[in-house]
């Protein structure tokens, strides 16, 4: 139905609830034995954690490359099955951009930051999926993904109908959309969203992909909407102009008409700021000056994206007004998740620097040794206390550092590591090990755990243990009190890449509900709040934390 796009266009009932996992000892043993599998360096690990949520959770980072609607469709019947309200909350998490939100139809902000997974396709693919299982359901939620994501990706579910099922095919209930679409029109708070997203009216001649086609026909279905089914000039004119009498872009109108003397850097929105100053259009048109004075005088510069796409940009361009730009953004993707409030915490980073983080990263086009990089960069800002600019990397070895630098730029560009050796996630143990053998350090200065980024295709650990069973049984044999070694956090943050070709994919290193080791994924790094200020002990208390937020608790079943 999703599957297989058109090459041109020419012209149930609710399932209950049931749980993830058994409390039966011998079925979840048998389970647990079925799920062991082998690292890409032959370590030992569970396919799965035994819990679907969880599972899911911890797979985000496979699902930022587009997956099939077959494949999303699966995993949708999995959890839809066990708790249809858990089930949207989570599609609206993938989707969800990490920022305060305007909920609509509301008419209300959220009091906090949002966070979320910030997957696009992913959650508009599930979000159809509840369209074709629940109409009840979609529609009483569709405001809150609308919330979650953008008023783009209404027209985004549209075109996605029209690219694989065609114009006669349609399966998507476009009446409501239509309605939803006027709604949108209608709400001061999304009518220059709306207006912006709207798609234009081409030529013929400008139709080269399937995907302009359907733009086309939306945006003419629109204009039949507003201005009467009947095609004509005169209609095409009053949507066009309806188009540019949005003021979501008018800063885009103002380079337009060549009028840069009237720019205001406050309304253009993060990410094209951020194109903006890497190109040569503020040399070119005599704007610099005037740049650099105003964003010297911001606190943080804003920006919706991911840490990684900011951050890798500075091994491309070192112009010190894009300098400055990165560095005020990247403190406003700290101080939206923060704010006021102090969360000090006393885990410590750890970066996997092995051979095959080089490899791209699953979605991008970064490698995971850079995304790597700047996750860690960010954990470092974000995870206040004594260890918030020290770092451990690992490869064959762990060793210590420290972020050299009074910004993160600086910092970024003064790490002069590469991708190498193998992947001893044991070194970064044996390094705890060592320091409380020999340092004679107090117990109460070591880290209460690790934030762990890597493509955790681990080494073999000892005794045929998984490399948490032997860390543990290490930081025993070492000399840590049983309380510290009970309460020693070990964060996974997975990251994707096809290094090991049909080995690669996500891994855990528990079964069942493990305390203290937490698989986390993705490349929303703001994610990471959801392990501070509460009491988290398992990965499944993780989950829900995730999904205990103002905007999804808002969600009807």
């Amino acid at each position: 139905m999703f599957d297989k796009k058109k090459t041109t266009l020419g012209q149930k009932r609710r399932a209950k609830k049931s749980t993830a996992t058994s409390s039966n000892s011998f079925l979840s043993g048998g389970m647990k034995k079925s799920a062991v599998t082998k690292s890409g360096n032959g370590a030992q690990k569970f396919k799965s954690t035994g819990n679907d949520w969880v599972d899911q959770f911890g797979k985000t980072t496979e699902y930022k490359s587009p997956r099939s609607f077959k494949a999303i469709a699966k995993d949708c019947d999995i959890l839809f099955a066990q708790d249809p309200e858990m089930f949207i909350k989570f599609t609206l998490f993938l989707r969800m951009i990490s920022r305060k939100t305007d909920i609509v139809g509301m008419g209300i902000k959220t009091q906090e930051a949002q966070s979320g997974a910030e997957l696009k396709h992913e959650g508009i693919m599930r979000m159809i999926w509840l369209h074709m299982q629940d109409l009840d359901l979609f529609w009483e939620n569709i405001g809150l993904f609308v919330s979650a994501g953008s008023c783009k990706d209404v027209i985004t579910m549209l075109t996605y109908d029209l690219v694989y099922n065609g114009w006669d095919g349609r399966v998507l209930d476009w009446k409501k959309f239509g309605d939803l679409i006027m709604s949108l029109l209608n709400d001061e708070k999304t009518v220059n969203l709306m207006k912006k997203y709207l798609p234009q009216i081409r030529a013929k001649s400008q139709l080269t992909t399937v995907e302009a086609e359907a733009k086309v026909m939306i945006a003419k279905w629109v204009c039949s909407l507003l201005y009467g089914s009947k095609e004509s000039g005169s209609t095409y004119k009053k949507y066009r102009k309806l188009k540019t009498s949005g003021t979501a872009h008018e800063w885009q109108q103002l380079i337009s008409q060549r009028k840069f003397d009237q720019l205001d850097f406050t309304a253009i929105h993060g990410r094209a700021l951020n194109l903006l100053v890497r190109s040569k259009f503020l040399r070119n048109q005599n704007l610099q000056d005037r740049y650099v004075g105003w964003v010297d005088k911001q606190e943080t510069v804003k920006y919706t994206g991911f840490v990684h796409e900011l951050l890798c940009e500075l091994d491309k361009k070192s112009d010190s007004a894009f300098e400055k730009t990165v560095d005020k953004q990247f403190e406003e993707l700290v101080q939206k998740v923060k704010g006021s409030d102090e969360m000090p915490s006393k885990l410590m980073v750890v970066r996997d620097i092995s051979w095959s983080m080089g490899s791209t990263a699953s979605g991008t086009k970064f490698s995971c040794y850079n995304v790597a990089k700047a996750l860690a960069l960010y954990f470092s800002a974000f995870l206040d206390g004594p260890f918030k600019d020290h770092y451990i990397n690992f490869e064959s070895k762990a060793k210590m550092h420290q972020w050299k630098g009074t910004s993160v730029s600086r910092k970024w560009r003064a790490d002069r590591t590469m991708a190498m050796g193998s992947t001893n996630f044991q070194s970064v143990i044996d390094l705890f090990c060592n320091l409380k053998r020999n340092k004679n350090i107090d117990e109460a200065d070591f880290p209460e755990g690790i934030v762990c980024i890597s493509d955790m295709e681990f080494n073999p650990a000892d005794l045929k243990e998984t490399n948490v069973q032997s860390a543990l049984r290490k930081l025993r044999n070492a000399g840590f009190s049983e309380d510290y070694v009970k309460n020693f956090k070990i964060v996974l943050w997975n990251l994707q890449n096809n290094y090991y070709g049909s080995r690669s994919g996500t891994k855990f290193e528990t079964y069942g509900n493990a305390n203290n080791v937490f698989y986390m994924s993705g490349y929303s790094a703001a994610n990471i709040k959801f392990l501070m200020g509460q009491k988290i002990d398992t990965a499944e208390d993780l989950f829900l934390a995730a999904m205990d937020q103002e905007l999804l608790n808002l969600v009807k079943v």
